[in-house]
């Protein structure tokens, strides 16, 4: 299960989570020059004739910078935030939070070098900081250091046991390290934690179907299906799994919905950022040349094209 895709116009989640957690951090007086909390007229007056110390003004000049960086990564605006953020560091190299937002926005845009170089640094300001443990721990994830990725992830289960992403993470580096019971084992705390996070249900169906499991894999794609059945992953894993079990019929119109949903996941690439590991990715392309699948695939390619040339039906 990979990075989800975010409208164009709305704040991602990651980014909202950051400028939530950004602002919560700014001492009272710095957050109501910068706009946080009940703007009192009267008081914002007084505040601002207050005279900073040239530390402190270096400070609150490179939080402001901050701040627009995050408006403009949310208006897609990234070349520009990151041009911002990078300058707020360079006047508050030693601030962990502003590391920590210029980390997860190249984490976001796919740098994973500058994004484990931004993080590292904000670790060793804050090392036990479990936000920033967590983005590192998925930096090395999405770079392919299963290794640091997991131990990292565990610290950050460590500081805070009850995170469910945290927890989900951390299966998917034990997936990708062929440790499957301590994956499984995650994805089920996962669950435990919040039921209704289907990520970690499709990712047990993995880790069953790579263990030979293909009973278990079905049941847990058939039960993703049933708790979010907008996308298209679990279609497409279930249509594979039933295909080597021989219902064809079913496993083509499965497979023909999935490349309706998202025709990107006809490419190998695409599955291998989602986790999917050899059986899985090898029994898939079987599917994927039968006849119904790749008319799917051939009609949804052409009505994606003709949207993005502005050639949608009148």
């Amino acid at each position: 299960m990979g990075m989800a895709c975010f409208c164009v116009g709305v704040m991602p989640p990651l980014l909202f989570r950051l400028s939530v957690r950004f602002l919560l951090t700014l001492p009272l007086g710095l957050a109501m020059v910068l706009g946080r909390g009940k703007w009192d007229p009267a008081r914002a007056q007084v505040l601002l004739r207050v005279p900073l110390p040239n530390g402190e003004l270096m400070r609150a000049q490179g939080l402001q910078l901050a701040t627009d960086a995050l408006r403009l990564a949310q208006f897609g605006q990234t070349e520009e935030a990151l041009r911002r953020l990078q300058l707020a560091v360079a006047m508050v190299p030693t601030s962990s939070e502003l590391l920590y937002v210029l980390g997860n926005v190249h984490l976001e845009l796919g740098d994973y070098g500058q994004a484990i170089q931004a993080l590292q640094k904000a670790r060793a300001l804050a090392p036990d900081d479990a936000d920033i443990l967590y983005s590192l721990g998925s930096a090395y994830l999405r770079q392919g250091s299963y290794f640091a990725a997991a131990e990292t992830l565990e610290r950050a289960v460590a500081l805070q046991p009850d995170s469910p992403n945290a927890r989900f993470q951390l299966g998917n580096a034990y997936l990708m390290l062929d440790q499957w019971d301590r994956a499984r084992q995650e994805y089920e705390k996962t669950l435990e934690l919040d039921p209704a996070y289907w990520p970690a249900m499709n990712n047990i169906g993995l880790v069953d179907y790579e263990q030979g499991d293909l009973e278990a894999a079905i049941e847990r794609w058939e039960r993703t299906i049933e708790m979010n059945d907008a996308v298209a992953e679990p279609y497409l894993a279930l249509a594979t799994a039933l295909y080597v079990r021989g219902e064809t019929e079913r496993a083509e119109e499965l497979g023909a919905k999935a490349m309706r949903l998202d025709p990107s996941y006809a490419r190998l690439e695409v599955l291998r950022e989602n986790l999917w590991r050899e059986n899985l990715l090898r029994d898939v392309q079987i599917l994927l040349r039968t006849r119904p699948v790749a008319e799917a695939l051939q009609q949804a390619a052409i009505e994606q094209f003709n949207q993005q040339m502005g050639l949608g039906k009148e």
